[in-house]
């Protein structure tokens, strides 16, 4: 399955923001509370064969005019941070992120008259599906320990200045790094064809522009 990833890269603060969800400690850096938002959102799909269900999804999806896959990701990473004069220089004593997750799925109602071949054949694949996307989505986070553990490794810097600019350098780097991930991981599961994600006769459809 392909999807979309969007990132935003914060302005640096001189103030510490607290998030929910997650901690990562880090010798020298002040404890911080990364926070992870992980929503799924659903659109409808009707009918009783796959053949209907198919037809269906090709109509419902939110996004059919620009892409012909069935499910998307969508991710964010946010950062906030603080840098602190020392004797000897300047260091990072604060750095936090907040990571958005939303995943768009199809849901299938299945009617009383729905053959049980169909809701096996449809069971099947949404597992698959949402497993992709489930994919993604972890890349997201991975993406968001990245950074931290990137920032710890940064250490002091001669002044302020100089470890802003090294952070604002990096923090897109590392967004970067992960976006070609998520490439990566697309093409080496063939959008999720290889995870299941298919139904008979038609082709994978996760989403990535």
């Amino acid at each position: 399955m392909a999807f979309q990833v969007r990132t935003v890269c914060s302005r640096f603060t001189w103030t510490c923001v607290v998030g929910v969800c997650f901690s990562l400690l880090f010798p020298r850096l002040t404890a911080a509370q990364n926070s992870v938002s992980w929503t799924t959102n659903y659109y409808a799909v009707t009918g009783v064969t796959i053949t209907e269900l198919r037809q269906s999804l090709r109509q419902n999806r939110p996004w059919k005019e620009r892409s012909p896959h069935d499910a998307t990701t969508e991710w964010r990473v946010d950062w906030q941070y603080t840098v602190t004069p020392t004797a000897s220089g300047c260091r990072c004593s604060s750095f936090t992120t907040q990571t958005a997750i939303a995943i768009t799925m199809p849901r299938w109602m299945a009617p009383t008259n729905a053959p049980e071949t169909t809701r096996k054949i449809w069971q099947q694949y949404i597992t698959a599906l949402g497993g992709h996307e489930a994919g993604h989505g972890a890349i997201a986070v991975a993406a968001a320990a990245e950074l931290n553990k990137r920032i710890q490794s940064l250490g002091e810097a001669a002044d302020c200045d100089g470890l802003k600019r090294k952070i604002e350098a990096l923090c897109p780097q590392v967004i970067g790094e992960f976006r070609a991930r998520d490439k990566t991981y697309d093409a080496t599961t063939r959008h999720g064809a290889t995870q299941g994600a298919v139904l008979p006769g038609g082709r994978p459809r996760p989403e990535r522009p």
